[in-house]
C-alpha cells in the first residue's frame, strides 16, 4: 500500500510541475505580445496606461511589480511552484514596461542595444534560482 501511494504522490508532483511550465509558457507568451504591441505603437501604449484609472504613467509598472513580488514572496511560502513562476513574470514585466516610459535608450549601456532586453530577462532568471533554491 505505502508503494501506491509513493506512485500517486509521485505522479501528482508531476502533473504539478506540467502545469506550472503550462501557466509560466503562457505568461511568457502573453508577456512578449505585450511588449510588441507596445513597441510596435508607442503612442497607443503610453496613451492606454494613461487612460487606466487616470492613474500616471509610472504607476502602472510600479503597482503590477508589487503584485509580482507579493506573488512571489506568496509563493515561497506554499507548496505549489506556479505563483512564484508568475511572481517572477510580473516583476520582468513590469520591469520592461518601466524601461519603455522611461525610454529603452537610457538602459543601453555602453551602446549595447540588448541591455534593455536582458534586464527584465536576468531579473526573471534570479527570481527564479531564488525559488528554486527555496523550495527544496
Amino acid at each position: 500500500m505505502a508503494a501506491g501511494h509513493a506512485h500517486d504522490h509521485s505522479h501528482r508532483t508531476h502533473k504539478g510541475r506540467v502545469w506550472t511550465y503550462l501557466i509560466f509558457a503562457t505568461g511568457l507568451v502573453l508577456v512578449a505580445v505585450l511588449a510588441n504591441l507596445a513597441l510596435s505603437n508607442p503612442q497607443l501604449a503610453t496613451q492606454g496606461i494613461d487612460a487606466i484609472a487616470g492613474l500616471p504613467a509610472w504607476a502602472f509598472p510600479a503597482i503590477t511589480g508589487a503584485v509580482g513580488l507579493l506573488t512571489f514572496y506568496i509563493g515561497l511560502k506554499i507548496e505549489t511552484d506556479w505563483p512564484e513562476r508568475l511572481g517572477a513574470l510580473l516583476v520582468a514585466g513590469s520591469i520592461a514596461g518601466a524601461e519603455f516610459l522611461l525610454g529603452w535608450q537610457n538602459f543601453e549601456l555602453g551602446g549595447l542595444k540588448v541591455v534593455p532586453y536582458a534586464i527584465p530577462v536576468i531579473a526573471c532568471l534570479v527570481l527564479m534560482m531564488i525559488a528554486n533554491v527555496k523550495s527544496r
